[in-house]
């Protein structure tokens, strides 16, 4: 599995690619000045992904991240989120297409859609 992380920058009406990497995983990051984007693997769940988010930004290891930081369970109930957005439940029967959760944790506003992206706004 392959991840692409970049980063990039917006002058204006464009956007100015400045850096690109890849490493040994399938998710997909994004920063820019005021957020950074995770894509999450198909199989990992938001709960798990809102720590691999984090960890992916501060460039650290998901165990030593989750070591450091509260519980999620202090900001949002876990098996909840991850229930909301499970593929495999009679929740997919239910069009959430659109849907998303937005929550504070770890001194970020953290936004998780139905996709499996992250949103990670502030403490950069």
């Amino acid at each position: 599995m392959k991840q692409r992380a970049h980063s990039s920058t917006a002058t204006s009406s464009s956007t100015t690619e400045s850096a690109s990497e890849t490493t040994d995983t399938d998710d997909r990051s994004t920063t820019d000045d005021s957020q950074f984007t995770f894509q999450a693997d198909t199989e990992q769940p938001p709960s798990v992904a809102v720590i691999s988010a984090i960890a992916t930004q501060e460039d650290l290891d998901v165990l030593a991240v989750a070591d450091e930081l509260e519980p999620l369970y202090n900001a949002v109930d876990p098996a909840a989120l991850d229930a909301l957005f499970d593929g495999s439940s009679d929740a997919a029967k239910l069009d959430r297409a659109g849907g998303s959760v937005t929550f504070t944790y770890a001194g970020r506003t953290v936004t998780v859609d139905a996709t499996g992206r992250v949103v990670l706004e502030g403490a950069q």
